[in-house]
């Protein structure tokens, strides 16, 4: 039995295993990073180990959206994409476009391509 195979068909049976591969690795890598990111706080002490890893995965200390300079400290207010509201204290930024914001009761990550507004808070 001799079943010929064109190079069109070795050509997107290529192409298959090129994109199974990058959604598995991808996928690897999201998994990973919600793992490394994801803390459980059990008393005052881990609240300066959680910010500690704040500072370490948000590292910029100023950032500038729509003509604005933020920096680190800075009361701030952002409304995302989807009309949530979060007020708190910039904590920084990252090269993935994300900041990081410390309210009263959360530390938020958000996309920066995902925020409709953000502004300084007169304390």
């Amino acid at each position: 039995m001799n079943i010929p195979i064109s190079f069109e068909e070795i050509l997107y049976a290529a192409l298959i295993a090129f994109f199974i591969t990058w959604f598995i690795n991808n996928g690897i890598k999201i998994r990973q990073l919600l793992k490394a990111t994801s803390v459980t706080i059990s008393g005052p002490k881990d609240i300066a180990s959680v910010m500690n890893r704040c500072y370490t995965l948000f590292p910029l200390e100023k950032i500038e959206y729509k003509g604005t300079t933020f920096t680190r400290g800075m009361k701030v207010k952002i409304t995302t994409s989807n009309n949530t509201d979060f007020i708190g204290e910039f904590i920084g930024g990252n090269s993935q476009n994300m900041v990081c914001i410390k309210t009263n009761k959360y530390i938020v990550a958000h996309k920066i391509n995902n925020i409709i507004n953000m502004i300084k808070i007169d304390e």
